[in-house]
């Protein structure tokens, strides 16, 4: 009874406790599928994943455990900025490609490396043997044989457990069983000895930040001579061929790493947008001011009126002196709403002539003609009437009254 109360007890006290802050970093060679274990654990698709350039920060909740993990690229040129992330990592994931058996030296060769770093000795250590769904890939037995794995993790003092896997299979709640069971594994030794291995993380980050710190400083110093024997050499070739000294632009207190946070980057690159955007604001604000508002249409009144004035000089002549004297009303006008002013041509004004008139305007009316008889024998006022042509009918009509009569 009373170590069912004792076991409820701690239960309790365990269930209260806060989450604890815990930092991984997965390491191996490049194409063993760090990044799609990664992505597998974290819920996302593991499949057509891009091989990882530089590092990549996850984070995600495992049950009592804030989990940080830091993806690191695998290539050889990559490899030497692992070291920077051992010191804030309370354990190692290291995945192995099982399938690749022409690169088993070179991967035993690069665990040797990492298991002996002062700053991962004495932690967990998870090694996965990745792809296991592949033909050909080496056994869990064979993988230890071939890496030494046992004699590497007893000279180091790190506990050491090895899960074959394969991350391609399943992801999220699917993720395989090997990969779920080795991550608890890591959290749970972490969690025995949470306290010393924090403490531990806590120191060599801080000697990491100050090596790092005389580092910049010495290659500061080193700039700093490089740049100054050069401008001497630079000072004395001037003076013997006589020719001015060009100053240089100051270059940057020290070169900063390649290789940054990308948090860090982030938040630099929001900040430069802030302060770029608030010097905008002030910019546009001083514009807008009363006094700056007064100032620009002053001078676009002055940059007017000497323009008119300089229009009228040179195409007014003598004759319409009268018309520039005449005052000109001042325009307020914006730059991009600016209208030039209407030139005037030499000579004196010609009167403007009235458009022609329309065809058939004040043309005199033609009375109707009245109506004309069929040609014959057919008398008219008693008298027979001669036979005429059309023509010469119409004309004797229009010519002379209705009474007379043709011959």
């Amino acid at each position: 009874m009373f170590s069912l109360m004792a076991n409820c007890c701690n239960w309790l006290k365990r269930w209260q406790e806060p989450a604890r802050k815990v930092t991984l970093v997965m390491v191996g060679l490049d194409n063993a599928g760090k990044t799609a274990t990664v992505r597998g654990i974290q819920g996302d698709n593991p499949r057509d994943v891009a091989p990882t350039v530089g590092f990549s920060k996850v984070d995600l909740k495992q049950g009592k455990f804030e989990v940080t993990i830091f993806d690191l690229g695998g290539g050889k040129r990559i490899r030497g900025i692992w070291k920077n992330y051992y010191s804030e990592s309370h354990g190692v994931v290291f995945v192995v490609d099982s399938s690749d058996v022409q690169r088993i030296q070179e991967t035993r060769e690069t665990m040797a490396e990492v298991l002996q770093h002062p700053r991962i000795a004495g932690k967990p250590v998870l090694v996965l043997a990745n792809k296991q769904d592949q033909e050909g890939a080496l056994a869990e037995a064979d993988i230890i044989e071939n890496l030494s794995l046992e004699k590497l993790v007893n000279e180091n003092k790190c506990l050491c457990q090895i899960e074959p896997c394969s991350a391609v299979l399943g992801y999220g709640k699917k993720v395989d069983k090997s990969i779920k069971k080795g991550l608890n594994w890591l959290l749970s030794n972490i969690a025995k000895d949470y306290e010393a291995i924090t403490e531990r993380v806590q120191k060599d980050t801080a000697e990491q930040r100050a090596l790092e710190e005389q580092d910049k400083k010495e290659r500061a110093e080193r700039v700093r001579r490089i740049r100054e024997e050069r401008e001497r050499q630079e000072r004395e070739e001037a003076e013997r061929e006589g020719r001015p000294i060009q100053e240089d632009e100051p270059d940057d207190e020290y070169i900063q790493s390649p290789f940054q946070p990308i948090e860090s980057m982030i938040s630099e690159n929001e900040d430069k947008e802030k302060e770029r955007k608030r010097q905008k604001e002030l910019q546009e604000g001083r514009g807008n001011s009363p006094r700056a508002a007064t100032d620009q249409e002053e001078e676009e009144e002055e940059k007017e009126q000497g323009d008119m004035r300089q229009t009228l000089e040179n195409n007014t002549p003598a004759t319409t002196g009268e018309q520039s004297k005449k005052k000109t009303s001042k325009l307020h006008l914006k730059r991009k709403h600016r209208v030039d002013p209407l030139r005037i041509e030499d000579g004196p004004t010609e009167s403007l002539t009235p458009p022609p008139p329309p065809v058939g305007w004040a043309t005199p009316k033609v009375s109707r003609l009245p109506k004309l008889e069929p040609l014959g024998d057919t008398g008219h006022s008693g008298k027979a009437v001669c036979a005429v042509s059309v023509n010469r009918c119409l004309r004797a009509c229009i010519n002379h009254p209705p009474s007379a009569v043709c011959h």
